[in-house]
């Protein structure tokens, strides 16, 4: 029993606990591309040390004008996945991050198009023309790359950047859809993205340290 009391000593003690983040890069998007808008949010909990179980959500909208149409989308979209640590510290208390991972996306959304015009130089231009929503589904893997920096206790600031890889995506045979929630532009087959991203660890769980004492 003494043996195993002294063996339990030898554990780090450290907050593990679960990070709760907002995408900030989804308040700029409208600001470079004024045709989307949405949100993101995320959270992350340590499984084994330096493996994190990942759940993303968001949603995203998509509208613009056409010379020949008005389309609009939008729907939701949820990614999971793990991100693994391979940073080493030089410095024991630092709890910054270097990060790869896997996720898999998938999203269900929805698009129409209205004021349609078709163009006839001979009988002249039909128009009012519509398209009914109609619901779609896609999926697809993600693999990151990013880091994450503690700015304050329990608060961070992170970036990633992902590859998107199309595995399936539904199709309408009345109207292609044009930009997939949480993927990127419906006809290309992959993907690059960036998140920039701000969290705050909820410590939960303490674990002990290898001289046994809290940090």
């Amino acid at each position: 029993m003494v043996l195993l009391a002294a063996a339990m000593q030898v554990f780090s003690q450290e907050w593990k606990g679960l990070s709760l983040g907002a995408d900030l890069s989804r308040f700029m998007v409208p600001l470079i591309d004024s045709t989307r808008y949405g949100w993101e949010i995320s959270g992350d909990f340590e499984l084994l040390k330096d493996v994190f179980g990942i759940v993303e959500i968001g949603s995203q909208n998509t509208a613009f004008d056409h010379p020949n149409y008005h389309y609009k989308s939008g729907g939701g979209y949820t990614r999971v996945g793990v991100d693994y640590n391979y940073m080493k510290h030089l410095d024991p208390e630092s709890t910054d991050q270097l990060l790869v991972g896997l996720r898999y996306g998938f999203t269900t959304f929805w698009h129409e198009a209205d004021e349609i015009i078709v163009p006839d130089p001979v009988w002249g231009d039909f128009t009012g023309g519509s398209i009914d929503r109609k619901w779609l589904g896609a999926n697809w893997l993600e693999i990151t790359t990013g880091m994450r920096a503690e700015l304050l206790r329990n608060l961070y600031l992170g970036w990633s950047i992902r590859f998107r890889i199309n595995i399936w995506q539904q199709t309408d045979d009345h109207m292609q859809p044009y930009h997939v929630p949480g993927y990127g532009r419906a006809w290309n087959n992959s993907a690059v993205g960036i998140n920039y991203s701000l969290y705050y660890k909820i410590p939960i769980i303490k674990k002990r340290n290898q001289s046994g004492k809290t940090p």
